[in-house]
């Protein structure tokens, strides 16, 4: 056989097939006519594109965007079965990505008691006794989120009145910002803890004048009531997860980046998504690596973990949550110098800047970023230093290393944040929340770089935006507004606190969408409205890029839609 015939032997069918092929596409194409599953026309569509254009509609095909343009070319799309929502002018943005949140903390919260926005010490301990009256002796009540800064005399509480009604009950409550906990003498006593009792390293227990626990847990102090706190059943863990994302997506969010699970919370969600039960993206950040960092086996373990992409994009693992510092309310944050209202106290320091060293070159090898919760100058600090230890052992460019929180900094950090291109990832409603008692905490001068948004803008950093819910509420658009305004919902103080660091509202609204798709490596997929793109769009009744900004906390969201389906209307 020539070399010409053995060439016409293999050509000839191959030609057949691509023909074949060719018109079986063109049938198929023929049958469903272009159209499209699903046409957004009439309306205000924020693509949030590099230019943040503007477009009249939207078709999506599947689970993917497929056009954007006007109403005229749009309506050449819709065919007998296209879903078509005409919007009249309404708003519609990029899917809202929450970029730091704790939904099983949200579920707690749901599910357990409720204390978020008492303002005294008093009303705990009235709700706690009415609690008490519906259960049996030695059931435990959890719940939180109290804060002293909110209550007429600022001081943390001591246990003895709480304790006196519920002496058979033992009562374990949160601060509002997760890093500080109260208990009750019952608590304590299953807990094992004591006058005797030392502080454990990264942790404090609060003592009063003569010595004895006042029951507030600093910290690594909390993990010695965590550990004897009632498990909960899966179904429970299953149907409180479920609770906190119904609330999410009511919100307005189609993602959520998870502040730090273990790998039991990543089988419920491959579980769920398996079930077509998730309606909500995830971006889960891997918290659980003290026992294989003791072991020494860190590479493994988050290689073993890491899950790039799972259930068509509903689910991503491929970042480690950390925690380095405190909080700022509970004095825990780590500075260089001491608190303004507490002289000698510097906050503390969970783990040493060698773990995260390690965690983060571990990390690196496997082709995951850390996300490590930093609050004080001296957390900061310590952390991008440690991470630029890493990465000269372990070089990567593209490594979308994260700085969670960064709430005070200086201006040597910011500069020193631009070079290594680190993330500071940030939590707008923080900085209102706040507002009230950073200065007693850190004085004057340290306050002109306490949640310094502009400085990382005029570095030309991207300021990835979420809410820290449960600590914050879940409203996304609490966080546009705290960004731009830098005011309270009564749209106090005038002009805004630190007005200097304010954002515009293009910058806080790329914030939470395509600025939080790419601090988790998701911005070719996620947080803009462009073809090609997974097709998720939250639609607003106000138009919050002219509206008065005090309107856009009373904003309603009028779909949520995930994936081209309509998750909430």
């Amino acid at each position: 056989m020539t070399p010409k015939t053995t060439y016409r032997k293999f050509l000839v069918p191959a030609i057949t097939i691509i023909i074949l092929i060719v018109l079986m596409l063109n049938l198929n194409r023929g049958e469903k006519g272009g159209h499209a599953d699903m046409v957004i026309m009439d309306a205000r569509v924020a693509t949030v594109d590099k230019d943040f254009s503007f477009a009249e509609a939207v078709a999506v095909t599947g689970d993917i965007i497929t056009f954007v343009g006007s109403n005229k070319e749009a309506e050449k799309l819709i065919g007998p079965e296209t879903e078509v929502l005409k919007l009249g002018g309404k708003l519609v943005l990029p899917g809202l990505i929450d970029a730091h949140a704790h939904l099983h903390s949200l579920g707690e919260q749901l599910a357990n008691l409720d204390i978020n926005g008492t303002k005294s010490y008093e009303e705990i301990i009235e709700l706690v006794s009415e609690r008490v009256k519906t259960l049996q002796p030695g059931e435990w009540i959890i719940g939180g989120r109290w804060n002293q800064n909110e209550w007429p005399v600022r001081e943390f509480p001591h246990h003895e009145a709480l304790s006196r009604v519920s002496t058979d009950n033992p009562v374990y409550l949160t601060r509002v910002d997760g890093n500080s906990a109260f208990a009750n003498k019952k608590a304590m006593e299953l807990a094992g803890i004591t006058r005797d009792t030392p502080d454990p390293a990264g942790g404090k227990f609060i003592r009063g004048a003569d010595g004895e626990p006042t029951g507030v847990l600093i910290n690594q102090a909390m993990n010695f009531v965590k550990k004897v706190l009632p498990p909960n059943t899966p179904e429970q863990k299953e149907a409180k997860f479920k609770m906190a994302v119904q609330a999410c997506i009511e919100a307005g969010l189609t993602g959520i980046h998870e502040a730090g699970i273990g790998p039991a919370e990543i089988e419920l969600y491959k579980s769920l998504i398996d079930r077509e039960e998730l309606d909500i993206r995830l971006y889960a950040m891997l918290g659980e690596q003290e026992k294989p960092v003791l072991e020494g086996d860190l590479v493994s373990y988050f290689a073993e973990h890491k899950l790039p992409e799972y259930g068509n994009h509903m689910l991503s693992v491929r970042s480690i949550k950390l925690f380095f510092d405190g909080a700022l309310g509970s004095r825990g944050a780590a500075f260089f110098e001491p608190y303004a209202d507490d002289p000698g106290n510097t906050g503390l320091l969970r783990v040493t800047p060698e773990y995260i060293v390690k965690v983060t070159k571990a990390a690196l090898e496997v082709g995951m970023g850390v996300n490590t919760h930093c609050i004080g100058t001296r957390g900061t600090r310590l952390c991008i230093d440690a991470y630029e230890e890493a990465l000269k052992a372990v070089p990567v460019t593209d490594h979308r290393l994260r700085v969670e929180h960064a709430q005070i900094v200086r201006p040597e950090d910011v500069e020193k944040f631009r070079i290594l291109n680190i993330i500071p990832s940030m939590q707008p409603t923080h900085a209102t929340s706040d507002m009230g008692f950073v200065a007693d905490r850190v004085g004057d001068k340290r306050t002109e770089g306490a949640y310094a948004w502009r400085w990382f803008r005029d570095a030309g950093l991207t300021i990835p935006m979420g809410s820290d819910f449960p600590v914050e509420a879940v409203n996304p658009l609490y966080g546009i507004y705290s960004a731009v305004t830098r005011q309270d919902h009564n749209g106090q103080p005038p002009g805004g606190w630190h007005p200097e660091h304010r954002l515009t509202m293009e910058e806080a609204i790329r914030g939470f969408t395509i600025w939080a798709a790419h601090a988790a490596f998701q911005d070719e997929i996620l947080g803009s409205i462009e073809t090609g793109k997974l097709a998720d769009f939250t639609i607003l009744d106000k138009n919050i890029l002219e509206i008065d900004p005090i309107e856009i906390p009373g904003t309603k969201v009028l779909y949520t839609i995930v994936g081209g389906k309509i998750r909430y209307q």
